[in-house]
């Protein structure tokens, strides 16, 4: 079967003669809102300065309550995307299942288990550069997030927003049953206003 990472119109289309399951979606969800869940730990455990005057970047409590509230956050964007990908494909006359845009806009997220990945790789490389000398965490979180390697980091996470758009219209394509350039309008519409949001945090 085709890779839907390098080619998805092909990997939809081959999947499409297959009964609709949710497990390997599920479990694509699942691993982006784990490594989300770690990035978030560790963004936040460099910015709580301890007594020491250092920071302690992990700790078993606060990595395991990110993984749960990045579950719980990535569940919903599963939900509303695939919801709001429907929405507008019926708008468009689209023929296909809810439970169908849903199994395929799950493997959309395989790009966001890689961009956390990066996040933490900046975190680690900025980690020696940064003053704990402060007891501000706030200011100590901003200062982080100013890092030209988190910032960079930034950066990849929307072009991994828009790798995760392509993979999108591709399967919205497939399970609606519309064409390439509906499909197309059906995911940029919400993706903007997600890219957009996502912007406006970064400046």
């Amino acid at each position: 079967m085709a890779n839907p990472l390098t080619n998805p119109d092909r990997f939809f289309a081959e999947l499409s003669a297959r009964d609709s399951n949710l497990r390997i979606p599920a479990a694509i969800v699942l691993l982006a809102a784990i490594a989300t869940g770690i990035y978030i730990a560790a963004v936040d455990g460099v910015a709580t300065p301890s007594p020491s005057g250092a920071a302690v970047p992990f700790t078993g409590t606060s990595v395991a309550i990110s993984v749960i509230g990045g579950i719980i956050v990535m569940s919903v964007s599963w939900l509303l995307y695939a919801g709001v990908f429907y929405a507008i494909s019926t708008l468009f006359r689209g023929v296909g299942s809810f439970r169908r845009v849903l199994e395929f806009t799950g493997y959309g997220f395989i790009p966001a288990i890689i961009a956390p990945v990066i996040g933490l790789a900046a975190v680690w490389l900025a980690y020696p550069g940064i003053d704990f000398s402060a007891i501000d965490s706030q200011l100590m979180k901003q200062t982080l997030m100013q890092n030209p390697l988190m910032k960079a980091s930034d950066i990849a996470g929307i072009l991994f927003l828009l790798w995760s758009a392509v993979i999108w219209i591709f399967g919205v394509k497939h399970a609606c049953n519309i064409s390439r350039r509906t499909a197309t309008v059906t995911v940029v519409l919400p993706v903007a206003v997600h890219l957009l949001y996502s912007m406006i945090i970064m400046v």
